[in-house]
C-alpha cells in the first residue's frame, strides 16, 4: 500500500472550502485504512471535505456530523465540481 500524501490531499481539500481565509486554522484527520483525509474548517458555515487518494472529494457542510459524512464518503459518495464552487474558481 502506498503511503498517503497528507499534505497534497490537504491542499486539495482546502480548495473546496468556500470563503476560506489564507491563514484559516484547519484540522486534518487521516482516515483509517488509507481511505484519505478529512479537512475540517470548524467554524459556523465551515464544513468538511473528505479527500480520497485519487483526489475525489465529498464536501459536507457544517451541519453534517463527521461520522455521517465519513459513512457517505466510504460508501462512494462524491461531490462533483458543479456541486460546490471550489475556492478561487
Amino acid at each position: 500500500m502506498t503511503p498517503l500524501d497528507v499534505d497534497r490531499l490537504t491542499e486539495v481539500g482546502r480548495t473546496w472550502l468556500p470563503d476560506l481565509t489564507p491563514h484559516a486554522n484547519l484540522n486534518v484527520v487521516t482516515l483509517e485504512n488509507g481511505a484519505g483525509v478529512c479537512v475540517v474548517h470548524a467554524v459556523r458555515g465551515g464544513g468538511k471535505v473528505y479527500v480520497a487518494p485519487d483526489e475525489t472529494v465529498l464536501f459536507a457542510g457544517s451541519s453534517v456530523g463527521f461520522d455521517a459524512g465519513l459513512g457517505a464518503f466510504l460508501d462512494g459518495a462524491r461531490t462533483s465540481r458543479g456541486g460546490v464552487r471550489p475556492a478561487g474558481q
